[in-house]
């Protein structure tokens, strides 16, 4: 099993309020955009590596990457105007020779080994099964209630949150089908704000695994903090 890894590192990140983009952001001496990108160089599986960029940042990227990590295996392309445009272009550039394409947001640099582990077998072992499903992505339960809300800020119903859950990244597939899935989406001039949503609109199914609180998307200053704290808790252990 050969896979492939998309990294979606090409958002503004103005919800962090900060000059910086996020994926910049130092996080325990290294760059968040360095911590994602270690799940994937440090798994045997992994064969090839696209961070996906802001416009005219790939030499910055390249100069940001170069302390931590060799960059040998590892391509960085311009992204788009939207995330799905991003990812698009990256997987133009992924080989033929993947099995399986992971994509994961720049800005989730606690996901484990172990959930990329799960992902992986989930998205191979439902690929041959008689659903032949080959997607895969984590899930966490909610544990607040949940409200519709209208524009105008009055609830319009309360959905039961024991069959709704929150999505993370990775989000695994396989090559063809998440490639047949952005040119459905094409074609409908369908936009999401995940890959597995395209896939679903095709109407295949998608296998969930139990996500990793620890696997939050850092889009605040709070969040860093509290990844901070993570990481520090974990080296003391």
């Amino acid at each position: 099993m050969k896979a492939a890894a998309i990294i979606a590192a090409a958002g503004e990140g103005l919800r962090m309020k900060n000059a910086i983009r996020k994926q910049y952001l130092v996080l325990e001496e290294k760059p968040v955009l360095v911590r994602s990108l270690q799940l994937f160089l440090d798994h045997r599986a992994i064969t090839e590596i696209i961070i996906v960029v802001p416009p005219g940042e790939q030499d910055a990227v390249s100069s940001l990457l170069q302390p931590y990590c060799q960059l040998e295996g590892i391509r960085l392309i311009e992204g788009g105007s939207s995330r799905q445009e991003s990812v698009e272009r990256g997987l133009k550039a992924v080989s033929e020779e993947a099995d399986l394409v992971c994509i994961h947001d720049a800005a989730r640099p606690l996901a484990s080994a172990d959930l990329l582990d799960a992902l992986l077998d989930t998205a191979s072992e439902e690929a041959v099964s008689s659903r032949g499903c080959g997607s895969a992505v984590p899930v966490i339960p909610l544990s607040d209630t949940v409200k519709e809300v209208d524009r105008e800020g009055f609830i319009l119903s309360t959905p039961a949150r024991d069959s709704l859950g929150l999505v993370q990244t990775p989000q695994v597939f396989r090559r063809e089908i998440i490639l047949e899935a952005y040119r459905y989406a094409a074609a409908k001039n369908f936009e999401a704000t995940d890959d597995a949503s395209l896939v679903e609109a095709m109407g295949r199914p998608v296998r969930t695994v139990p996500g990793e609180l620890n696997n939050f998307k850092i889009t605040s200053p709070l969040d860093l903090m509290l990844a901070s704290l993570l990481l520090k808790g974990a080296e003391d252990r």
